[in-house]
């Protein structure tokens, strides 16, 4: 395969996992009773604030690499060490997904969910894995460049 056609794949998945991920958060808010007490008057707890930054951080992550996996001519102005860095965190998330999901599998009695986990790791891993590439590839013109 190309590497354009596997950029294209790999960008696929990221807007897939954060398209996912945006889908359930708003099916949740809309469907979800709530069961909150009317007098419950104590402030949201400060781990609660830091789980909703970091779940935006990383699909502020996902979303940027994809960008950059889908459309790298776009965004020939973004200077190479950002590019490196966002696809570096890119491939880090999917490497956490797939230990995740590796966890789930292992920790569950099989069924047809480990199916659709399988599935989730190949698409992972294609993602990780091309995101290492240009990581690298990034570095290695940085580094011909001599900058």
């Amino acid at each position: 395969m190309k590497m354009k056609a596997l950029r294209s794949i790999a960008a696929g998945v990221l807007f897939l996992q954060v398209a996912y991920v945006v889908v359930a958060k708003v099916l949740f808010v809309v469907f979800a009773e709530d069961t909150s007490e009317i007098d419950h008057t104590d402030p949201p707890a400060a781990g609660g604030v830091l789980y909703l930054l970091a779940e935006v951080a990383v699909i502020g992550v996902l979303l940027a690499g994809a960008l950059l996996l889908s459309v790298p001519g776009k965004f020939s102005r973004v200077p190479r060490w950002l590019k490196r860095v966002l696809l570096g965190l890119a491939f880090l998330v999917e490497c956490v997904i797939i230990a995740a999901v590796l966890r789930n599998i292992i920790t569950n009695s099989f069924g047809p969910d480990e199916v659709l986990n399988v599935i989730m790791i190949i698409l992972s891993a294609a993602a990780a894995f091309v995101s290492a590439i240009e990581v690298f590839r990034a570095g290695a013109a940085t580094a011909r460049s001599g900058v």
